[in-house]
């Protein structure tokens, strides 16, 4: 038996709301509109829009090919592929597809609020998804998510519609068909299937069309997913072969606060603003479920779970599945990013209803949601902080002062289709040269040396463009061997989210040798499988100036994951006068990742104490520990010189300086001030040589024991 709808609204109230929507729905969709254009070609396509536009600019089966093999379905690049042509291969052009489809987002929310509560929440909802950083930052991109996003909405709506008119076919019909397109535009939209398929399991135990909406809701989920299967068959084998991330965990906890920050913030603030808007929006979704629990009618509470499940469905599911892919970022879940929206509006809506003081808190709450909103926006626009990385702009300053004998080398080999969008197919070398990421694949001297010298034959200078080295090139190797074959020449500026480097070649130091040449270490006494083959040494330093070094490593796995090392200047008395801490072979490369037989890079730098005496009695000593302090030994890399500063040393004096003959005691420090029996105190002192003295030495009051004042007799 069919049930009649039921409205709660009198007449009266239905037209005032319609009148309302009619008012102010142009409005909306032409602030929407204008700020998904607003400097739509202003910034630089970014890697992942190169990509898109690369793919798209392919034969079929090919972009099918090169999306598939990053597990992204070919809907968006197909589309790109149809439209890029018609209109010119320009960065509005290609973005202009995904700002026409975000303000289809903000009118599809409108009528979701509507359906789901009332005509004045669909129209604060659409207005918060219009001033939106997050959807706004994705509707001006050249990516799926808003793709995907708009599909799965339009699947959401047509869910709600068809569940409460259950014998109407077309409306399951539209649910199969948008279900198969968010399939097609992400593979994540698989999370929204789960869900429309737990809404329909539980709605058909509440009504008395469950036969109904099971056998039709059943049906259009199970068409979606034989649509999409073919796609998936095709696919999966690249699934194996995906290496663009380490290996690791994805904790729960992350995925639901980075999604819940991502949503509402769209990664555009920080600082005090960022923790305002977060607990502005969490305030106004939880009284849009507050509003919804206290709803008269009983859809109040079903719509509460439905907004609920909409956002924590994906969340757990992604938590499930993405456990041990160590790789997230809140667009990966736009699909459950509505309720972010469409709560705030309901509760915003429920409150301007009540007189009195309601209407106020409601006013006073939606104020505070669109001022942060629009603070986001703000810096999106206009703050180079949050700006995308400047790809155009590295492109043009290479081209305006490249010479004809120079060439580009590009780290990440990956971001060649960007680079390329840009600057040209030509005169440039990925390095690797992998179409996609491959973390498997970092550069280590013998993989590299070949690349470079072939990179590098016949030429006088070369550019170096890196975006997130780290990746791939996690210890600097490039830049180092660089630094050895050529000279730096400085750049005036550098693009926002790249960096940028110019050398000058030096033909006698070409080609590289097939092994690096270092200075072997002069001792060393490791309780590891691990050897030092040796580092390249400055002849002599200024006493004023960082000490600076580059050691290959050799090991045989396993070390332990993390290992440090302590760089240590001292002199032949074993007297300190410089220390400084890092990670073995950088921040981005731990030592439980070295690849076996290979060559590692490590590079470390030390300053040496003001004042440091001048002489070549120095050595570089490398202490190797394990961040919860377990030793493992140290190796001697070499002998240090150090060379009399580049200016006079002018240290800070506390108090009045003290004689003591012909030295001059300028600045004392201990650290720590307090201590407790037994623990260690520093002391440091600064002394200046204003004439002749004798070798002093010194004693700690209380105490019999002697220290030389200087660690070589006689320096000066």
């Amino acid at each position: 038996m069919r049930r009649p709808i039921s409205n709660p609204q009198s007449p009266i109230s239905a037209l005032s709301h319609s009148l309302f929507a009619i008012r102010y729905s142009p409005f909306l969709l032409l602030l929407a509109w204008t700020l998904l254009l607003y400097r739509l070609d202003g910034q630089s396509f970014w890697y992942d829009e190169g990509y898109a536009v690369y793919t798209a600019s392919l034969d079929p089966a090919q972009t099918l090919l090169w999306s598939s093999r990053d597990f992204v379905p070919p809907l968006h690049p197909y589309l790109l592929a149809l439209w890029l042509p018609l209109v010119g291969w320009t960065e509005f052009a290609a973005r202009f597809l995904s700002a026409w489809m975000g303000l289809l987002m903000v009118v599809v929310t409108i009528r979701l609020g509507k359906d789901l509560y009332s005509q004045p929440a669909g129209l604060l909802a659409g207005l918060l998804a219009a001033l939106s950083p997050f959807y706004v930052w994705y509707g001006q991109e050249t990516r799926a998510y808003t793709c995907q996003a708009l599909c799965g909405l339009s699947a959401t709506l047509f869910l709600v519609r068809a569940l409460r008119r259950p014998w109407q076919w077309h409306r399951w019909v539209g649910l199969a068909l948008l279900d198969t397109l968010a399939l097609y535009s992400h593979a994540t939209s698989g999370f929204l299937i789960l869900f429309h398929g737990l809404v329909i399991l539980t709605a058909g135990l509440r009504l008395s069309e469950r036969v109904v909406i099971w056998k039709r809701g059943g049906l259009a989920l199970v068409g979606a997913l034989a649509l999409w299967l073919p796609w998936l068959a095709y696919a999966l084998p690249f699934l194996g072969e995906n290496a663009g991330y380490w290996a690791g965990q994805l904790d729960w906890k992350f995925i639901a606060s980075g999604a819940f920050r991502g949503f509402v913030t769209g990664q555009m603030m920080d600082g005090t603003v960022e923790m305002a808007a977060l607990a502005a929006w969490g305030i106004a979704c939880l009284v849009g479920i507050l509003a919804l629990l206290i709803s008269p009618n009983g859809r109040g509470r079903k719509t509460a779970l439905f907004l609920l499940a909409n956002f924590a469905v994906p969340v757990a599911a992604m938590a499930l599945l993405f456990r041990a892919v160590p790789k997230f970022s809140p667009r990966y879940l736009i699909l459950a990013s509505p309720p972010l929206f469409l709560l705030p509006a309901i509760g915003s809506a429920a409150l301007l209803r009540r007189p009195g003081a309601g209407r106020v808190l409601g006013a006073l709450l939606l104020t505070a949601l669109v001022v942060t909103a629009a603070l986001g926006l703000g810096n999106l626009y206009l703050n180079p902080s949050f700006a995308k990385s400047d790809f155009r702009a590295a492109a043009r300053l290479v081209q305006d002062q490249m010479a004809a004998d120079e060439t580009v080398l590009l780290v990440p080999g990956h971001t060649f289709p960007v680079w390329q969008f840009y600057f040209g197919p030509q005169g440039w070398t990925a390095l690797p040269a992998d179409p996609i990421l491959d973390v498997r694949h970092v550069l280590h001297y013998q993989n590299t040396v070949t690349q470079l010298n072939d990179a590098l034959a016949s030429r006088a200078g070369v550019w170096l463009v890196e975006w997130e080295p780290w990746v791939v090139d996690p210890t600097s190797l490039v830049a180092h061997l660089l630094e050895q074959v050529g000279e730096e020449i400085p750049l005036p500026e550098e693009p926002v989210g790249l960096r940028l480097r110019h050398y000058r070649l030096r033909p006698e130091q070409l080609p590289l040798p097939p092994h690096p040449v270092v200075l072997p270490p002069l001792d060393s006494s490791l309780d590891l499988p691990l050897s030092l083959i040796g580092c390249t040494l400055p002849e002599q330093t200024p006493g004023d100036a960082e000490i600076q070094v580059g050691c290959y490593w050799e090991a045989q796995p396993p070390l332990p994951h993390h290992l440090s090392v302590s760089t240590r200047l001292v002199d032949t008395a074993g007297v300190e006068w410089g220390r400084a801490d890092s990670a073995i072979s950088g921040p981005y490369l731990v030592a439980g990742r070295w690849p076996v037989e290979e060559l590692v890079l490590g590079q470390y730098r030390v300053q040496p104490i003001p004042g440091v005496p001048p002489g070549d009695f120095y050595k570089l000593q490398l202490h190797l520990y394990e961040p919860d302090g377990t030793a493992h030994g140290l190796v001697t890399a070499g002998s240090i010189a150090i060379a009399p500063p580049s200016s006079p040393f002018t240290g800070a004096t506390s108090s009045t300086p003290t004689r003591l003959g012909g030295l001059s005691l300028e600045r004392v420090s201990v650290d720590p001030q307090q201590v407790l029996p037994g623990e260690e105190v520093r002391v440091e002192a600064e002394w200046r040589v204003v004439g002749p003295f004798h070798e002093p030495r010194l004693t700690v009051e209380g105490s019999t024991d002697e220290f030389p004042l200087l660690p070589q007799p006689g320096a000066t």
